[in-house]
Formats: structure tokens, sequence, C-alpha cells
């Protein structure tokens, strides 16, 4: 059985890969300019585009801001994980974001509802 293919399957929503500019913020509030790489139903992987702190880690609650059209929208996750992706070629951390943010991203990124 082909791994790559196994995570995939494991995955509840998919993935739309995105680029979005971002400001997050880790534990400290320390606020770092990143991307976000790709959206899914309930999460985001996001990358610093300096260099990403080694104390950001799992279970970190984070602030992500992005602007839109319409002003500045916040999400609010949990970092899951942290590391390499090999399809984005990489660093970086998967949010699990929190309900009001689930609506937020739902609304911001309409593909999303298409696979719903």
């Amino acid at each position: 059985m082909n791994p790559q293919r196994a995570q995939s399957e494991r995955r509840i929503y998919p993935r739309h890969r995105v680029r979005v500019a971002v400001l997050w913020r880790n534990r400290q509030q320390e606020a770092m300019p990143g991307e976000i790489c790709d959206v899914s139903a309930q999460g985001v992987f996001v990358v610093a585009t300096s260099a990403l702190p080694d104390d950001v880690g799992t279970g970190d609650l984070t602030q992500i801001t992005l602007k839109t059209q319409l002003g500045e929208e916040t999400l609010v996750g949990i970092v899951r994980w942290r590391g390499f992706h090999p399809l984005h070629q990489a660093i970086g951390c998967g949010i699990r974001l929190d309900e009001a943010s689930i609506a937020t991203v739902a609304r911001l990124f309409p593909a999303l509802r298409e696979t719903a």
C-alpha cells in the first residue's frame, strides 16, 4: 500500500491549496509573517515567511490574521503538528481551528462548501 495515499485516505475533509499572506501569533503573542498554504473545513497549514521559532509546538494556541476585501479576519486554533510538509516543501504548522474560525473559513473559501 502506498503510504502517501494511506495518509490522504485518513483525511475526513479534503485540503485546498491556497496562497494567503497572514500574520500569525505564537503562544507568546509574538507576531510572525506567514502564509496559509492549504485550507480544509477544519484547519489550515501555515508556514512562516521568516524562520519558524523553535518554541512553536504542538498544543500551542495561535491566532492568524488575514486581510480580505471587507477588512481583517482573525482565525483562532491550536497547533496540531509541526514539521516538514512534502507537498509544499516547507516547514510549518497544521492548525486545528475553533468553531467560530471554522465558520469564518467556510465563508472566506467558497470551494470548501462545494466539497462538504
